[in-house]
Order: structure tokens, then C-alpha cells, then sequence
């Protein structure tokens, strides 16, 4: 999922590592809480300490641009957000001064910044990547030649080769070194300029219930609810980009979609394990390729019944090539889901998805996915009704046109200023949903969203100012923890100077992580030197900063 956050390190000096381990139970991975407070390795007695500045610049050097002599300016673009613009600031300054590069800085609102990403409108990006679902999967198939979140211009076929492989192998070891390979590709060809791993940066009243912090930083508002209100309100920092779950991509639409749809499974609100949502049992074949979904007797928001169809139809949408959506890939453990989405087919019907009744869902995968059902939970697998789209084609999701499943329905969408939820009295766990609203504000500015909630006029804020943030961090309602997440920056690589892998590792290796978390998040965020985050119990992550 795409993130919206900051962070950094220094430079000149030996970069300290940071151990990476990826799960023990099973080939699914379940993040570790034993990351928290993980110490650096040194080197080995008598190495050679390596130094990631001078080899920067022999790199440069070699691909024809000493001291960054007749190096084309490069732009930074970033969406509108303080942190974001102090940390690319702090890139800019780092590249000026350690390479001879100069650098223009742009920034645009979310939806253009999104389209911009999507169409390559860039040549270095800030990005964020939070973990869909728990497993390291979800970092390396982000930058597989198929996902719509890769949006570098880069492919490795040995890359990809290793990462279907990987969904394949049914063995957990051998599954982790294919992982390893991958991203030892990755951190060889450098498409991505990993800078932190993320933790969760916001901050709830006491008086807000029934919400607990997790590693992903998803939270149902199912049971939630604030004390002595009837509108909970949450500054999603961000205006979304829609509520279609086929096209959306990034957190801020994520916390919305989540009120007002459900998959056949939900998150549990502390654990984040998937529990029944509109399904409420299934069984799954002993092979692992086949589940079998019962749905409940549920309605959407007009009354109209929720059925297996409902699902067979959302899924095929999401696949069909037509569809502008980022996260098809998202369905490609489903049989035949590739095929369809690639056009090596044009019969939908070949999708392993089937309504055998209206309350009886078939799913059929290419091979056993121990994480299948955390993405069920996940909104590019949410229902839609056929009906409704077909009437109302792209304005299917204005207000009075929008049907949703979930426990939330839309109420009111005033662009730039606010979305009103208000719950749903269709859903049918309805009697659980303790709060009358929701609204989401979509302001940018930190320290605006801040006064807002020390006056009360806001209970739930997802970003924080920087320039107070030593004193947020101390406050009682503070919510930092360990974060299933990546910020990072990434490069087109389609164009000019950043097709050479030596400029771009040169540009990798001369920011300084460490100024960045110390001196600009200050947050407890640990420097990135690879990709995946260093919270998955027996998977080592190979680092960039290396002689090639």
C-alpha cells in the first residue's frame, strides 16, 4: 500500500547494519516484534571499513561525471506534506554537496501526485510502501515488471523468475533464499533509494475506543467509537483519490474504504488476523488450492442482497485490462487471474472465481498462498455491484449514487474540506457499531491538523508536526510503534542519466539515514539499507551498501 510519511541518516562514514529477519511459521510470515531496539553489526576485526561517499563519487566518475561536471539538474517531486518537504530538502543539500549534483524540489497535492507516479511524470520520487499484508512477499512483488506499484520503469526478468518461484515453493527456507536473491537483484540494480523503515506517527484521544495500535496501522471501525460524541473525526491528511476499491492505492483511501466496504474476511482490530466478515466460514482443500466461501444473509446499503456473484464480478473487474487499476497483480495467486489480466485469454470465465450459488464462493489458486485470506480482508477484493456501476458508469461512487457493504455509508463528500460517513443500518452486524459518524478531513499541514486536535475539534490525527515532535512523542496519547513499512525514494529509470545503475548507486549511497531519523523525524525510525523491513523472523534482507 502507498504511504504518506519521512526520515533519513549520516554519510562519510562506515554505515552500520541492521539485522533483518523474516518468519518462522510455516512460508507465511508473521511480522516479529523482536525488530524493536535491534543493534548494528560491525565489522569484522581487520576489514576494510567501507566508505559508501568515496565510493559514490568513483562511481560517478566512471559513468562520465566527476564531481558531477555536465550532470543534467535532477527534480525531487513529493506530495504536499512538511516532512516530506524537510527530507527531500535534506536530499537535495546531500546531492549538491557530496556529488556536485543540483537538484530542483516540486510538490503536488495527492491525486496528481498519483497520477504523476502512475504515467513516470518523474525522474526522482518520494514513495512509501506499507505491507498489504503480513508476509515479506508484500515488499518483494512490489517490483515485480507486473505490479502497478513498481512505477520506476524497471524490469529484471531474474527478478521476476525468482519471485513467482517463490509463490510456488511450498518449502519455507528454500521460499526465503528465493526472496534473498530478489532482493539482492534489487539492491544490485537500485530502482528504489531506501531511507527508513517507517513507525506509525499519529495520535487518538483517551476518549476513543475500541482502537488498538498495530503493526500495520489498520484500524476497523467496526467497534469504535469516541466517548460523549456522535462523529468520531480522523484528519486522513490527504484528499482521496476515489472509493472505488478497483482504483484505489493508498492509505488515506484505504481508511475510508475500510468503513464502508467489507471483504469476505475482516481484520481483527488487535491482532490484525482475518476473521469472518461477509463470509462466515469456509474450508479450505487439504492441497491448499481450493476455498470454499459461505457468505451470510447480508445487504447493501439499498437492502439488496450481497451475493457470490458480487464478488465474481468485482474480481474479474479488477483483472480486466480495461480496468486502470494498480493492484491487479494484487489477484494473480487466483488460477488464471495473470492470463486474463495480461491477455494471454479474453475469457473472464477462466478465472479460478466462481458463484456456485448466490451464498456459495469457489476460489481456485495457482498454488497454496498461507496469506490468501489476509488479502480477502484487503479492498481490491471488496464486492461491488454490477447494477450500479453498469447505471452510473465513473460517477458510480458520488454520493447519491454510492451502494457500499460496510459498516459506514456515504453521507456527504465536500472535496478539499471533508467525507461524512454515517453508519450503516444495512450492515449486518450493525447492532455491534457503536458510532453514529465518521468524518475524514483531508488537511496537508501538519500543524494545522495538530491545533485542530489540542482545540478538540478533531479526535484522531494520522500525521505529526516535526517541530514539536519531541514533545508529541512524550505525551500520553501519542501512538508510535514498530510500523510494517518502507520510505523510500524511487528513480525512472526509462530516461537519461538515471538509466546507469552507477548513478543511481551513487545517489543511493551519498545520503546520510542517520541525519534523517535523528535530526528530522526523530520518531525512533532505523535507516534503511535494503528494502524489506527488519521485522520478519528468519529472513536476512541483503543491504545496498556494498562494493558491486
Amino acid at each position: 500500500m502507498n504511504a504518506v510519511v519521512i526520515r533519513l541518516f549520516p554519510l562519510g562514514r562506515l554505515a552500520l547494519p541492521i539485522l533483518v529477519l523474516l518468519h518462522s511459521a510455516g512460508c507465511d510470515s508473521k511480522p516479529s516484534s523482536a525488530s524493536k531496539g535491534e543493534t548494528a553489526a560491525l565489522p569484522a576485526a581487520g576489514a576494510a571499513a567501507f566508505d559508501p561517499l568515496a565510493y559514490a563519487r568513483q562511481l560517478l566518475a566512471e559513468a562520465g561525471y566527476p564531481k558531477g561536471k555536465d550532470f543534467p539538474k535532477l527534480e525531487i517531486l513529493y506530495n504536499t506534506d512538511e516532512g516530506h518537504k524537510k527530507i527531500a530538502a535534506a536530499i537535495q543539500q546531500m546531492w549538491r554537496q557530496n556529488l556536485g549534483i543540483d537538484v530542483e524540489l516540486r510538490n503536488s497535492e495527492w491525486k496528481v501526485y498519483l497520477d504523476d507516479m502512475s504515467q513516470l511524470r518523474y525522474q526522482v520520487m518520494r514513495r512509501g510502501w506499507i505491507g498489504d499484508y503480513r508476509d515479506p512477499n508484500t515488499f518483494i512483488e512490489v517490483m515485480t515488471s507486473a505490479s502497478g506499484n513498481n512505477n520506476t520503469g524497471w524490469a529484471n526478468a531474474d527478478y521476476d523468475r525468482l519471485v513467482k518461484e517463490a509463490g510456488a515453493e511450498p518449502d519455507r527456507r528454500k521460499r526465503l533464499e528465493l526472496f534473498r536473491q530478489a532482493e539482492e537483484i534489487l539492491m544490485r540494480e537500485l530502482p528504489v533509494m531506501p531511507i527508513y523503515f517507517y513507525v506509525s506517527s499519529c495520535a487518538w484521544k483517551d476518549s476513543v475506543k475500541g482502537v488498538y495500535p498495530n503493526i500495520q496501522d489498520i484500524h476497523p471501525l467496526n467497534e469504535a467509537y469516541v466517548e460523549g460524541k456522535d462523529t468520531l473525526v480522523i484528519n486522513n491528511a490527504a484528499e482521496i483519490q476515489t472509493l472505488d476499491p478497483a482504483l484505489a492505492r493508498g492509505v488515506p483511501e484505504h481508511r475510508v474504504n475500510l468503513c464502508v466496504f467489507e471483504g469476505l474476511t475482516n481484520y481483527d482490530p488487535k491482532t490484525l488476523d482475518p476473521r469472518p466478515g461477509v463470509a462466515e466460514r469456509w474450508e479450505i482443500s487439504p492441497d491448499g488450492t481450493k476455498y470454499t466461501f459461505h457468505l451470510r444473509d447480508c445487504a447493501w446499503s439499498d437492502g439488496k442482497k450481497v451475493t457470490a456473484n458480487d464478488f465474481v464480478y468485482a474480481w474479474r473487474r479488477v483483472l480486466n485490462p480495461a480496468t486502470p487499476t494498480d493492484y491487479a497483480h494484487q489477484l494473480y495467486y487466483i488460477k488464471g487471474a495473470e492470463a486474463y489480466n495480461t491477455k494471454k485469454t479474453d475469457d473472464p470465465s477462466t478465472i479460478g472465481v466462481r458463484a456456485k450459488d448466490d451464498r456459495t464462493l469457489e476460489v481456485e489458486l495457482e498454488n497454496p498462498c498461507a496469506f490468501f485470506l489476509d488479502l480477502c480482508a484487503f479492498y481490491t477484493y471488496y464486492p461491488v455491484r454490477q447494477d450500479v456501476i453498469d447505471k452510473h458508469g465513473t460517477n458510480w461512487t458520488r454520493e447519491q449514487n454510492f451502494v457500499c457493504n460496510g459498516p459506514f455509508k456515504l453521507k456527504e463528500w465536500r472535496a478539499a474540506e471533508s467525507i461524512m460517513l454515517e453508519k450503516n443500518p444495512a450492515y449486518w452486524n450493525a447492532e455491534r457499531v457503536k458510532q453514529k459518524y465518521v468524518k475524514f478531513l483531508p488537511i496537508d499541514n501538519r500543524s494545522t491538523a495538530w491545533n485542530l486536535y489540542l482545540e478538540g475539534a478533531c479526535d484522531w490525527v494520522t500525521t505529526l508536526p516535526l517541530d514539536q515532535i519531541e514533545d508529541i512523542i512524550k505525551r500520553p496519547d501519542y501512538r508510535g510503534d514498530t510500523y510494517l513499512g518502507t520510505y523510500y525514494y524511487s528513480f525512472n529509470v526509462t530516461k537519461g542519466p538515471l538509466m546507469d545503475r552507477r548513478i543511481r548507486k551513487a545517489l543511493v549511497l551519498a545520503i546520510d539515514r542517520e541525519i534523517v531519523v535523528s535530526k528530522i523525524t526523530r520518531q525512533g525510525q532505523k535507516p534503511a539499507y535494503h528494502f524489506t523491513p527488519p521485522i520478519f523472523p528468519e529472513y536476512k534482507s541483503p543491504r545496498f551498501d556494498v562494493r558491486d
